[in-house]
Order: C-alpha cells, then structure tokens, then sequence
C-alpha cells in the first residue's frame, strides 16, 4: 500500500473527533465522491524502514477484510509538510458507548460479539499479525449493526508508544509488566473485553480512589472476580477465566478455538429468529496447526437475521477513559471509501428501518470527553505540590481475601526502602523484603505528577529525576492477597506527606 499525497481541496472540511493514544482522528466526506471516513494522523513522521514495515503491514491486512470482520486502513495519506495519516470506514459507536447507554450487554448478544471479534483475531494471528492492543475502544460497530476489530498491528505501536496506564485493566499481565505481546495476549485482552460486555465493568475494577501502584498490583498478581451473573451458559464463564489466565500459557491454545467455543455457546442460546450458528464460524483447525482457520465469508443471498440488544438494566461502571479511534456520532448514509464486505457476523446494535427503532439518539460522547478533559487539567492544576512538602500516595489498609479456613501463623512482613542515592539526573533506589512480593516504585516529585513504576521482583530500580527538583520516594508490594508500602524517603530537604 503507497501513500498518496492529498490536498485541502479534496478533504473538504475536516471535523476532529478527539485524540487516541497515539493519535488524533478526524472525520470528513470526500469533496468530489460524498464519501465519509476517519482520518488518523499519526504523531510524528516515520523513518523510511517503519514507512515500509507499516505498508507491509497493512498490505497483509487489506486481504482479511474479505472474510473477517476487521477495519483495516484503505489509505495512507501524505500531507504536504510530511506528515501520514491512516484513512478508512468511518464506523458509528464504539463498544464502550455502547455499553455507557444501555449497560451491560444479553448473553447472547456478547456470544455473537466475542465469536466476531475471535475470528477476527484467528484470522489475523494466521497471517503472522498480532494485533497488540485489544481494547475496548477498538470494538466498533458499523452502520448495519456488524461489531469490528480495528487498530492491529505493532509497526506504529513501537514507533509511537502508548501509556499503558490508559488501559491497564484490559492489557495482559505480560504486556503491563515489560511490553510483551504475542497471540496470548491478543487473546487476555480479547477475555477482558467479554467480562466488560457480560458486567459493565473491567475485570480489575478497584475501589474508589485507589493509588495507580495498588491498581497495577492488583492487576499482576490477584484473581479476576466470578462475573457477576446467574444467566451465563454452562462454559461461558469458564471460557472467560480461561482467557484472562495470569500466565500466558494457560489460556486457550488459539483464537479459532476460542471462536469455536463461542459459536457453540451461540447456537445454546440464540434467539429463535437468529442462524443456529454465527456466520462466518472458523473452520476446524487441522490437529497440529496452531493460529491457523482462515474464515471464509457466508455465502448468503439474503440480509442476515438481526439479533437486537436487550438491555439488561444493570448499572454499567465506565472503563478507563479510553478515546476509541474511529468511532463517530452516527452519519449520513455514504458509500465506503473501497467496497465495504458484506456484513458477515450478527449485527449486536440496530440502526436500520427494517424493525421499531430501539436506540435513542443521544450527545456525542466527545462533548463528555472534552469536559473531563478540563476537569482533568483542573485537578492537576489544584494538586501541584509544594515545594518543600510532597504528597506520597495513602498507604492502603492490607486487605486479605476473605476465608473460612484458618490461615498459618506468617512472620512479619519485612518492607525497607533504604535511603536513596541521589546521583543528579537519576536516583539509584534499593529496598529488602522478608517475602517473595511483586514491588512497585512510587516517585513524587516537586511540581509533578506521582508516577508508579512496576519493578517485577527486582529489588532496586534507577529512576530518571529532575536534577533539582525534590522527591519522595516509596516502595509497595503485594503477594496477590494484601498490599505493603514501605516508609517513605525523600532527598534535596523534601518533606513527604500523606
């Protein structure tokens, strides 16, 4: 895929729909075609070897649109200063919209949703892509109700790193700890995204004003909670449990198998006007063929049955705020930028005429996101610290998960920063624990913002400082059941708080 170079006139006006992780999105329609679509301009230029490994990328991309529901770039964009952007189907609501209007998804409308998003995943996992970042944000709908996957691929992820703090409670343990992404992780994300359908909320979902170090903890090391549902089929939540795994080995071997699964939990409980069977159910996979099952498209002459969403009426706790790229307020009807495929999965949200409308119109998410953004800047704004006294996150109370079996006598837990050594640009920190714990560094700085970094099971850590402001430092840890922090260390004269 080349890029073409592109004119002002040929845009027309351009409207921004937000910034993404990497990104900002825009939307306009075509001047001379009528055409609508998102316009992703990336953050920076590229290197001619990424360039090329991006058009690589896409090239193989472009051959899943065919037989897999993904939303894949039609265009790379050159602007005349040098700059790129990702041109492609403007969708019309993002799974987390859609949740934040009617809560928590039916049993089998998140069946049909996860079988889609798992061939998606199957399909590109066979072609050697792993997408890298399956979110919630990147679950979008088209205008025929279809659910799609977008944003794969790990070319413009290296070249343009995201703070993985912004979806945290949706990346795999792995990926959180040291970057790490393959299949397996395609597939955590993919169980994270089910839980969120099936309860409103992430799978890691804290307690109010809980510090990012807890959070990040807890994440690592503790249990993801049961669903909170008496309705699930038998092996649904199993399947979820399965998915979210801590250890990348112990999820399910490969995303077909997963699509399988899920399609045969659909056909239990599909709704009698629906296909016993999703379209477009991978094919079985050959014993010995790992992330293989190339879907092929259903060969259908008439309009697939529609399987509406029931809302459940359960309260529906927002993700992490999280722009999702390419979603937009509903559109005018206008034909895709290239021939879209027919809508080959079970449409999850209805925008057509063919039955009683059932979505209320409703703002646009973005005015929402625009206001917590200010209120964002405000916050920060009211809790720049002092000069001479920092504000350390609250230690949280050790909490134990609750048991009826009495618990063996432990020695105390030993929790001890040592004093830091402050060499002018970094700090070289050291602590010493009694138990094996996952640790992680807390950093307060004079006129910033509290920063946690994950240390795994290292007992020492170099931080990066300013070489004159002050800090504090702290150190927490936890076994996976309760939560330590260690007393809190300054250097330059800095008071630390709480």
């Amino acid at each position: 895929m080349s890029a073409t170079m592109t004119t002002e006139r040929e845009y027309g006006e351009l409207v921004p729909l937000g910034d993404g992780p990497m990104t900002t999105v825009l939307a306009g329609v075509h001047t001379e075609t009528g055409t609508a679509y998102a316009l992703k301009v990336l953050p920076g230029r590229l290197d001619r070897r990424t360039r090329a490994e991006l058009e690589a990328e896409l090239a193989r991309l472009s051959a899943l649109r065919a037989h897999a529901p993904v939303l894949v770039p039609d265009r790379l964009e050159e602007f005349g200063n040098g700059r790129l952007a990702l041109r492609m189907e403007l969708c019309t609501q993002s799974l987390p919209e859609l949740l934040a209007s009617f809560g928590p998804l039916s049993v089998p409308d998140t069946l049909a949703l996860g079988t889609a998003l798992a061939e998606a995943l199957a399909a590109a996992h066979e072609v050697g892509i792993v997408h890298g970042g399956v979110t919630p944000g990147n679950v979008l709908f088209r205008a025929s109700g279809e659910p799609v996957l977008a944003d794969f691929g790990l070319t413009l992820r290296h070249a343009f790193p995201a703070d993985p703090s912004r979806t945290m409670d949706f990346l795999a343990p792995e990926t959180v700890r040291d970057g790490s992404v393959d299949e397996r992780s395609d597939l955590y994300g993919l169980g994270a995204i089910l839980y969120l359908a099936l309860s409103g909320h992430s799978p890691h979902q804290g307690a109010p004003g809980e510090q990012e170090g807890e959070r990040l903890l807890r994440v690592l090391g503790s249990p993801v909670p049961p669903l909170p549902r008496a309705d699930l089929p038998s092996g649904l939540a199993d399947l979820v449990t399965a998915l979210l795994e801590k250890e990348p080995s112990a999820r399910p071997v490969d995303a077909t198998t997963v699509a399988g699964r899920l399609s045969t939990l659909y056909a239990a409980v599909a709704p009698p006007d629906a296909p016993v069977e999703p379209p477009g159910t991978p094919e079985p996979v050959p014993p010995g063929k790992q992330n293989a099952g190339r879907q092929t498209a259903a060969d259908a002459t008439t309009d697939p049955p529609v399987v509406e969403h029931e809302p459940t009426g359960e309260p529906v706790d927002d993700p992490e705020p999280e722009f999702d790229d390419f979603a937009a307020p509903p559109a005018p009807e206008a034909e895709p930028s290239v021939p879209a495929p027919r809508p080959r999965g079970e449409p999850i949200v209805v925008f057509g005429p063919k039955r009683s409308p059932r979505w209320i119109a409703r703002p646009s998410v973005l005015a929402g996101a625009a206001a917590l953004a200010v209120l964002g800047v405000v916050t920060v704004l009211l809790v720049l610290n002092r000069p001479d006294e920092l504000d350390v996150p609250t230690a949280p109370a050790p909490v134990a998960a609750p048991s009826t079996v009495p618990t063996p006598t432990r020695a105390a837990v030993v929790l001890e920063l040592t004093d830091p050594t402050d060499r002018g640009n970094f700090v070289e920190l050291s602590w010493r624990s009694n138990q094996p714990f996952d640790f992680a560094v807390i950093i307060a700085g004079e006129g910033e913002q509290t920063r946690t970094i994950f240390a795994h099971r290292s007992t020492s850590y170099r931080v990066p400082v300013d070489p004159v402001r002050k800090y504090c430092f702290e150190i927490q840890a936890t076994d996976g059941q309760q939560f330590y922090v260690s007393p809190s260390k300054p250097i330059r004269g800095a008071t630390c708080r709480r």
